[in-house]
């Protein structure tokens, strides 16, 4: 699978100015993945390695305003405070990458990814047991709102597939910020 597709998947509502950031799996950054991520940066996305392990990056795909915006909400803020963030944005994704480090897959990246924030809290206490419903992502707070945000940015998902399928270049699929 192309770069380009796997962004169409796995991060459409970020390309999209839905949501703050998207998380991708991929093996090794290369040469066209390097054009693709300069290209996008030019309309506002950017992109962090968050963790390479066996062959493999995870990578944070992301909007800035949006996701200094998702951190910045008050319940998120006391929360991420508690695992250690403080500072700027870029001090909030360099913490980020620290953590995986040190743990598989910290779960406070929740706020990261415009999660609700009940949910992110739910998961965390509840080390992701005894939720409501699974979709994206683990429900424990407002069943309704999550689903609708959900249905958001699974149809946006949809659509940026379609497009993708019928030969539109990611980067006229890509909104500029």
């Amino acid at each position: 699978m192309t770069f380009s597709r796997l962004l169409t998947e796995h991060a459409s509502a970020t390309l999209a100015g839905l949501k703050s950031a998207s998380l991708i799996s991929l093996k090794n950054i290369d040469e066209e993945i390097s054009h693709t991520i300069s290209s996008l940066e030019e309309k506002g996305v950017s992109f962090l390695l968050l963790k390479n392990k066996s062959g493999m990056d995870l990578l944070l795909v992301y909007r800035a305003k949006l996701l200094f915006k998702a951190i910045n909400d008050k319940e998120a803020r006391t929360c991420l405070s508690s695992f250690g963030y403080k500072g700027s944005l870029i001090d909030h994704l360099n913490h980020l990458r620290e953590r995986f480090l040190y743990e598989d897959f910290p779960h406070e990246i929740g706020f990261f990814l415009n999660y609700p924030t009940s949910d992110v809290k739910g998961f965390i206490k509840h080390k992701g047991k005894n939720y409501k419903r699974s979709l994206m992502w683990k429900v424990y707070g407002n069943e309704e709102e999550a689903l609708s945000l959900f249905n958001r940015f699974e149809k946006c998902r949809k659509v940026y597939i379609s497009c993708y399928e019928k030969g539109f270049d990611i980067q006229k699929l890509c909104v500029r910020a």
